[in-house]
């Protein structure tokens, strides 16, 4: 215990140094605030009554026209769901009678105990216990297929498990206990399925609110509706921890009060998550599209809570401003130009395979395409039509489920004129044959380290570069792993060694200060453009007591030699550096002559050369101490990959080159 309650206060040490000025009194009013809830003031234990002109609202998912079009991917997995198989981040969970245990820990199945929730330390549970098994169960997403097919077919034994999951939640997890009383976003992610299984599954004449035992669940669910809207509206994160946690649960907060428009307080919560969405839709996404947490995993994120609560606005008459519909457009098209021509993206920063919602299964459901097919129909985008055709054969599966207009036609010519610059989010491609089955693709990021001054989703990667050819990953960013249950992979794969940068003095880019905070800020930019060549820097480094600039300058050329990458330093005097470059998972990687290595991909292959100075190379995969040569691809999942590590003394100015040319395999073949 006293090892935990050290390692607490040092985090509470290092976040209030992150802290802004202003948010010390917020702060202070939080803790007051709480401990009176604890007390039980100022709660919403006493539920209002409801309004004499109390309705139910439009929903903002539908039930398709054709019902004979249930997938059997959906059927497949309810079935296994009645039959109590139900797996989180490759863990299977325990149920009895197919209901899960809400407050144990899938993980480690250690029950966490219903005290005040927001005082459970979430964050410090214990070794190898990380929350977010538990949250994941508790978000409910799992329910709506159940759902999708009581509405295909109108089974009863699927509405009945229904009822049997939402009575066990409610007795289990009253308000305000238990480590599900403890993050509001995850009461914005909970209450955004509760409204699609509310409207799939019939609302409020659903036959399982038929009788007086129906009555009653409808009551208290009511009830546990109201009381999640008020713990969001009262628990916002704001400040230093205002990123997708706050749109997720403002959208929490807009969804359920026009679904459940039952309370005045609840439409007082509704105008004000409203408000906050409108303004931080526009916070959280650059002009550019590019959302500022610094990863494409929590862009997803952000971008179905904003569609979320744009339909529900549109069903019920209460649309957003124009500037707010045209941010989701830009983050579409920042998806569409990201995406490779197999519709990959690539693994910068956080990545936990987590959905806000889902309403497809199987191999045709891929969420970053369902949102740039939504934003395709919404804004009449020919463009983004022809990428999501282009990656994906059949029409998008979750797409039916969505109130959107017909799909336009696909405008091939203008996909590839999709943008390549992202200036103000931080990422530049280039290459060649852009969107087409052959393509070239090489990714520089040159953003900020993150969102706010935590930086919780973002890793220090500056000027990393990521490459694919014909759409398989070569030079890739390892991943996430985990959050929780291991600091020291944690730190690593959101450190620089785990990325294609340049190391110096052993050091990262940045202080690190726990799971979900960075001590600094990393200030990157662009300097110009030469040609066709791009010239970025870094200032992390210059913390260090001889202050150093890291200098990446990356060209793109026609022909076998595709790319030429060269740092430098500028500083005073020379420094241990590491020139890293990262395999995908499966890629063989080994030497191929005097500074050249061969990298090898299933049916693609590219030769590294390094030249500049007098390098000691090494090529490292699955070491545990320190942790070097892994990729993540899943969540809670590692696999060895290769690694190629060149260090050198790098005098100030020197310049490392790295020549990407492409041959071997593909060369062999075509001839």
């Amino acid at each position: 215990m006293a090892a935990l309650t050290a390692t607490r206060l040092t985090w509470l040490w290092r976040r209030l140094g992150r802290m802004y000025w202003q948010e010390v009194p917020y702060r202070i009013g939080f803790l007051l605030r709480s401990h009176a809830q604890r007390l039980g003031l100022f709660t919403a234990t006493a539920v209002p009554a409801q309004s004499t002109d109390a309705s139910y609202g439009q929903g903002w998912c539908r039930v398709p026209d054709n019902a004979a079009s249930a997938d059997e991917a959906l059927a497949d997995l309810v079935e296994q769901t009645l039959r109590g198989e139900l797996s989180v981040f490759g863990k299977l969970v325990a149920t009895h009678g197919g209901v899960p245990d809400w407050n144990r820990d899938p993980g480690t199945g250690v029950r966490i105990e219903p005290t005040f929730g927001l005082f459970i330390d979430f964050r410090h549970l214990g070794e190898g216990i990380d929350i977010k098994f538990l949250w994941e169960v508790n978000r409910h997403g799992w329910w709506v297929p159940l759902a999708q097919r009581f509405a295909l077919t109108g089974d009863e034994r699927y509405l009945a498990h229904i009822g049997k999951l939402l009575d066990s939640w409610l007795n289990d997890c009253p308000y305000p206990n238990g480590a599900n009383w403890s993050s509001p976003v995850e009461h914005g992610i909970r209450l955004v399925n509760w409204s699609i299984v509310w409207t799939l599954i019939g609302g409020a004449d659903s036959r399982l609110f038929g009788g007086p035992a129906g009555q009653a669940l409808l009551q208290r669910w009511l009830a546990s509706i109201y009381q999640h809207m008020a713990f969001a509206d009262d628990n916002y994160s704001y400040y230093s921890s205002a990123d997708n946690h706050l749109i997720g649960e403002a959208t929490g907060v807009f969804v359920a009060a026009h679904t459940w428009d039952r309370w005045p307080e609840s439409r007082r919560m509704r105008r004000k998550a409203k408000a906050l969405l409108e303004r931080e839709a526009l916070r959280q996404f650059a002009p550019d599209g590019v959302n500022r947490e610094q990863a494409v995993c929590y862009h997803k994120f952000a971008m179905q809570f904003l569609l979320a609560s744009g339909l529900c606005a549109r069903a019920n008459g209460d649309d957003f401003s124009v500037a707010y519909w045209s941010r989701i457009e830009a983050a579409a098209v920042f998806l569409a130009s990201m995406m490779n021509c197999r519709g990959r993206l690539p693994a910068i920063g956080d990545a936990d395979d987590s959905e806000v919602w889902s309403l497809a299964q199987g191999a045709g459901a891929n969420s970053y395409r369902t949102l740039v097919a939504a934003a395709a129909a919404l804004f009449q985008r020919g463009d983004l039509q022809a990428k999501v055709e282009a990656t994906g054969g059949l029409p998008d599966p979750q797409l039916r489920w969505l109130p959107l207009p017909p799909s336009p036609q696909a405008d091939v010519a203008a996909m590839y004129r999709l943008p390549t610059r992202f200036d103000q989010g931080g990422y530049v491609l280039l290459g060649e044959n852009l969107h087409r089955a052959e393509e070239f693709r090489a990714v520089l990021d040159c953003g900020a380290l993150g969102h706010v001054r935590v930086a919780g989703h973002g890793h220090a990667d500056a000027l990393s570069v990521l490459v694919s050819w014909g759409g398989v990953d070569l030079l890739v960013d390892p991943g996430t792993y985990c959050y929780n249950a291991a600091p020291a992979l944690r730190h690593y794969f959101r450190g620089t060694h785990a990325h294609n940068t340049l190391v110096v003095d052993g050091r990262d880019q940045s202080e690190y200060g726990a799971s979900f905070l960075w001590l600094r800020d990393i200030e990157t930019q662009v300097v110009h453009d030469e040609g066709a060549a791009v010239h970025a820097l870094h200032r992390g480094y210059e913390r260090l007591a001889d202050p150093v600039v890291h200098h990446r300058r990356v060209t793109p050329h026609a022909g076998e030699t595709a790319l030429v990458v060269e740092d430098w330093i500028e500083c005073a005097r020379p420094h241990d550096v590491e020139l890293l470059w990262h395999a995908a998972a499966g890629a063989s990687l080994e030497p191929s002559g005097v500074g050249k290595w061969r990298l090898s991909a299933e049916d693609r292959a590219i030769e590294l050369e390094i030249s500049g100075a007098d390098l000691t190379t090494s090529i490292v995969a699955g070491r545990e101490s320190p942790p070097q040569g892994w990729v993540s691809r899943r969540f809670y999942e590692r696999t060895p990959a290769p690694v190629l590590s060149a260090r050198v003394r790098l005098a100030p100015h020197q310049v490392l080159r790295t020549r990407i040319r492409r041959g071997g395999v593909e060369r062999e073949q075509a001839k």
